[in-house]
């Protein structure tokens, strides 16, 4: 399952980058690079999301991009006088379902039934089972 979020990027002046995503209660990062910093993102992203499936929250629609302002990020973190090189928003998206599959290994056996003409075609495609489950009920609880 992907989820898109707008995050909002700070270069700043001693080297690297913050990293706000302000539809999820602008929780931040950073990195060196700008590599490193979106990939920073990608798994606080994941986590974020992970954590509220797990705790039955709700997971928060995300922002379109022109809605998200500079203003906002900044009165939010009550910061005055921020000495930055230069600042920019984008999109982020991230795969959920890796991201599960790679902090949470544990697998649960469940048995299904379905009717044997799917049973068939899928097997003929040679369709995986389990990842198709998996992946509907991401779509399910999401």
């Amino acid at each position: 399952m992907q989820v898109i979020y707008s995050v909002v990027f700070y270069e700043e002046k001693e080297g690297g980058y913050s990293v706000f995503v302000p539809d999820l209660n602008n929780v931040s990062t950073c990195g060196e690079t700008l590599e490193e910093a979106m990939e920073m993102t990608k798994d606080l992203i994941a986590g974020v999301v992970l954590d509220k499936i797990e705790a039955n929250e709700e997971v928060p629609k995300a922002s379109k991009i022109e809605k998200i302002t500079y203003k906002q990020v900044e009165e939010y973190l009550d910061i005055k006088d921020w000495d930055y090189v230069s600042k920019f928003k984008t999109y982020i998206e991230v795969d959920i379902s890796d991201y599960a599959k790679k902090w949470n290994t544990k697998l649960v056996k469940k048995t299904v039934n379905i009717p044997n003409w799917i049973n068939e075609k899928a097997e003929e495609r040679n369709i995986n089972f389990s990842k198709t489950l998996e992946e509907a009920l991401m779509e399910k609880i999401m």
